[in-house]
């Protein structure tokens, strides 16, 4: 995949990084940090240090929160497949196929 140059505007500035992610991906970043800063409009004024400070707290509070959802989900698919698997045995075992 080629690299790109991307341009974002945050607090009056703007900023050129590349990346060389899908382009729907690429959209769907900017999309959400658009969302983000349109969010952050409605509170008093901040300087755009402490606006960035904050997205970038709020953005990584979200992260753990799904990160930690994500865990927790795949624990519980876990044990729900040992439990089935358990199940799926004995019924075969009751049916005399095991």
């Amino acid at each position: 995949m080629a690299e790109r140059l991307i341009e974002f505007e945050f607090a009056g500035n703007c900023f050129t990084f590349r990346a060389d992610l899908p382009e729907e991906e690429i959209e769907e970043i900017l999309e959400y940090l658009e969302e983000r800063k349109r969010r952050l409009r409605g509170r008093r004024q901040l300087s755009p240090l402490k606006q960035a400070v904050v997205l970038l707290l709020e953005i990584t509070a979200e992260l753990v929160r799904i990160k930690r959802e994500h865990r927790l989900l795949s624990e519980k698919i876990g044990r729900e497949a040992i439990r089935l698997s358990e199940v799926i045995e004995k019924e075969l075992k009751c049916l005399g196929c095991a």
